[in-house]
């Protein structure tokens, strides 16, 4: 345990006075492990001595790493650091980082206090198994655009994003994200990585709705809890797989595929053209293509590989 003595406590007596004194509070986590790694020396060095050191150096930015909300914003504060608000807006901006270098199109996050009073300029949730490295997440995108006021939430790790303009609302969630439970010997559930997974390709695809209704006063961003007016969201269960290509979706959508089956949709003469078909038995536990990851020293390179169904 660790006594933390940095802050001040504020209260009031039994006599109606106010006092602020430094108080104390009990710390047992993974940043008193990290300050208490230590290394001694019997003089200063020099050169190079990462290697001959206890400790490790991260040398992300503090946001890549962890935003904390440790308190709720105070009304009429213009404070949004260690507030869920600040730490949604941390969020967004590593969103912002990680689809630009994919050649995607969105508005720069100012700084906080542009959004003091006022909601994020969009909202945009990655599942972190999309990577989790963002080597690994880079791949699966390829340009296109997310236009300010849209959102596009992605419950998803099986994705391959291809020149996708999204200007209003897309929510894509796969049952199985990760990959699918299977029963052991002794009757529990065990998580099976990459096995019978939910699976969506867009490319070319203009998504076009009116999105959130950011007017809304019952809005709660962080706790994504918002309400909309219009979305295209697609709902894959178990082994689902989901495709669209040189299409334009207007309006308010909801596809949903059945464990098992394949939804094609590409543009008509009268709209859309969906067609739904079942997986051939030989696909069901890969799925009709998947990401190959192969290892070039220090790098992950993933290369898409497309599966017979014959």
């Amino acid at each position: 345990m660790v006594l933390n003595t940095k802050k001040r406590i504020e209260y009031i007596d039994q006599y109606g006075d106010y006092h602020s004194v430094l108080g104390g509070r009990l710390e047992c986590t993974m940043q008193n492990i990290a300050d208490n790694f230590l290394n001694k020396f019997p003089s200063r060095c020099q050169g190079n001595l990462e290697d001959k050191l206890d400790t490790y150096i991260v040398y992300n930015e503090r946001r890549k790493v962890t935003s904390s909300a440790k308190k709720k914003k105070p009304h009429a504060s213009a404070a949004l650091h260690q507030t869920p608000d600040g730490a949604l807006l941390d969020i967004l901006r590593n969103a912002y980082e990680l689809l630009t270098e994919c050649d995607i199109k969105l508005p720069m996050i100012e700084h906080n206090d542009n959004y003091v009073d006022s909601p994020p300029p969009y909202l945009i949730l990655l599942h972190p198994a999309l990577g989790p490295l963002w080597e690994v997440s880079r791949q699966k995108f390829k340009g296109g655009s997310i236009s300010s006021c849209s959102e596009v939430q992605l419950e998803i790790a099986e994705l391959s994003w291809n020149n996708v303009q999204v200007d209003g609302s897309l929510i894509i969630t796969a049952e199985n994200a990760m990959g699918s439970t299977t029963i052991n010997d002794h009757g529990e559930p065990i998580l099976q990585y990459g096995l019978r997974c939910g699976k969506c390709k867009l490319h070319n695809v203009k998504v076009v709705n009116r999105g959130i209704d950011w007017n809304s006063k019952s809005n709660v961003y962080w706790r994504n809890d918002v309400n909309r007016l219009e979305t295209c969201k697609i709902i894959l269960h178990g082994n689902a797989e989901f495709e669209a290509s040189n299409v334009t979706v207007e309006g308010n959508h909801v596809f949903e595929v059945p464990d098992g089956h394949i939804m094609k949709i590409t543009q008509g003469n009268a709209g859309l053209s969906i067609n739904l078909e079942a997986m051939k038995e030989g696909v069901l536990e890969t799925g009709s293509w998947y990401w190959d990851y192969q290892l070039n020293g220090s790098h992950i390179h993933l290369q898409q590989v497309e599966v017979s169904q014959n």
